[in-house]
């Protein structure tokens, strides 16, 4: 049975994704130990798998950051052939995931990704 956390924490992903409809095809939180905390995917990516790998981008973008003495990450953006990938940090233990189509609206989709933090930051923090 999902608790009422877990609802609410899909509810605010699946509400992102609709208001981003049809660029974003799979938003996800994931824990810094590469765990799945909520997701909405679609078939074509496997919730573990994408929570594993981003765990691993998150630490090594954060190294990298703190190598070169460019600050905390706000959200890193990888764009692939297929899709892109944006990774955003919640908090020091949470990360916000989006995988988008090829050639989104991102403008759209950092503004909402903006709203989906603060939202989660109050859900899963506060």
């Amino acid at each position: 049975m999902e608790s009422s956390v877990g609802k609410e924490v899909v509810d605010a992903l699946e509400e992102f994704m609709g208001r981003v409809f049809p660029d974003i095809v799979g938003a996800l939180v994931v824990r810094r130990d590469g765990l799945p905390v909520a997701f909405r995917v679609s078939g074509e990516f496997n919730a573990k798998v994408v929570s594993a790998m981003v765990a691993i981008a998150r630490s090594t973008m954060d190294r990298l950051g703190a190598e070169l003495g460019l600050g905390e990450p706000v959200i890193n953006i990888a764009q692939y052939s297929k899709n892109t990938l944006l990774i955003a940090p919640i908090s020091k233990d949470l990360i916000l995931t989006a995988i988008a189509k090829q050639d989104p609206n991102l403008g759209l989709i950092l503004l909402e990704i903006d709203k989906l933090k603060d939202k989660l930051t109050k859900i899963l923090i506060e």
